[in-house]
């Protein structure tokens, strides 16, 4: 597809060569396997200027694929008969991904670029992926075996902080699944290797005294506009991912929610978890938080939790792209 790098109308011809490796990086490592749809769309959107100059409109460190997506994602809602939903499950969509999968995206861009240029302007990265918290159980139990009896949680990145309601949560591992702690909506299911049992695994689940969530950006559940925007970042084939986050969302409104105080984790997390009541150990979680650090916020973060744990026994237990954890 020809290119237009000699004219750009935002970005320079480096800025937008940049960033379309960006969506050819994220096509290869982060939507094959999951998501053809994304995969095809990330492939094209590289080489093709004109929606690449879409999503410099976002402030600097918002121009990632995953927010382009998603701004489509939510406007494509109010358009479920348009030719780029068809390709979408999400939105009952069932045409197979062709050669005119990218023709719609482009159209539909150009035909709502106002609303996508205001929401890239205003949104931010947000996702909650309560499947994570199979992560998180494996983590406690390691915890409780060193530290048993009740802990405070935490979590950076918290979004609208479902990942602290994990004991809320039914658990399927392998086809095997251990005594909920109560009825729930919602079912976290992934594939067991090995020869431990998914009770081993997961652990009992312990007493947790108090939850807080930190978040550049918390997701307020109450608003329908803020719960339309976390939904979008469900990605097109993921039907059952969309049912299990609304099921989570209706959880966390059923009964007060924890807290998901608004603050930097790079440097405002020692100062949050010193807030925490009691002297128990505090476990923070991390899911795919570092990948959003530079290096340096990634030291800094670790630096935030040295310093937690100065006060009081502080566990991190993360879910986290290989190579990122600082030391």
């Amino acid at each position: 597809m020809a290119t237009q790098r000699n004219q750009p109308a935002s970005g320079t011809a480096g800025e937008l060569g940049r960033l379309g490796r960006f969506f050819q990086i994220f096509a290869a490592t982060q939507c094959h396997g999951h998501s053809l749809v994304y995969e095809r769309l990330s492939e094209a959107i590289a080489g093709h200027d004109d929606t690449l100059r879409l999503l410099m409109r976002a402030p600097g460190e918002q121009r990632k694929p995953s927010l382009l997506l998603a701004a489509v994602n939510l406007h494509l809602a109010s358009h479920p008969d348009s030719a780029l939903a068809a390709y979408y499950p999400i939105h009952g969509g069932l045409r197979p991904v062709d050669a005119q999968l990218f023709p719609a995206f482009s159209a539909f861009c150009a035909e709502h670029r106002g609303d996508l240029v205001r929401l890239l302007c205003e949104g931010s990265t947000q996702t909650n992926d309560v499947r994570r918290c199979v992560a998180l159980r494996a983590g406690l139990a390691h915890v409780q075996r060193r530290w048993p009896g009740p802990l405070a949680l935490a979590e950076a990145g918290a979004s609208a902080g479902l990942n602290l309601l994990f004991d809320r949560y039914r658990y399927r591992l392998g086809g095997e699944e251990p005594a909920p702690a109560a009825e729930s909506g919602v079912v976290i299911g992934c594939e067991l290797r090995g020869g431990a049992s998914a009770g081993q695994v997961l652990g009992a689940i312990p007493e947790v005294t108090s939850r807080l969530g930190i978040d550049t950006e918390p997701v307020d559940l109450a608003d329908p506009v803020a719960r339309a925007w976390l939904e979008a970042f469900i990605w097109p084939e993921r039907t059952d991912d969309l049912a299990t986050l609304r099921a989570a969302i209706d959880v966390a409104r059923s009964a007060p929610a924890p807290a998901v105080a608004r603050g930097d984790a790079t440097t405002d997390a020692a100062r949050l978890l010193s807030g925490l009541p009691g002297s128990e150990p505090v476990v923070i979680f991390t899911a795919s938080l570092l990948s959003y650090l530079s290096p340096g916020g990634r030291a800094d973060f670790t630096a935030q939790l040295w310093l937690a744990a100065s006060r009081r026994p502080v566990a991190w237990v993360f879910a986290e792209a290989p190579g990122l954890v600082a030391t």
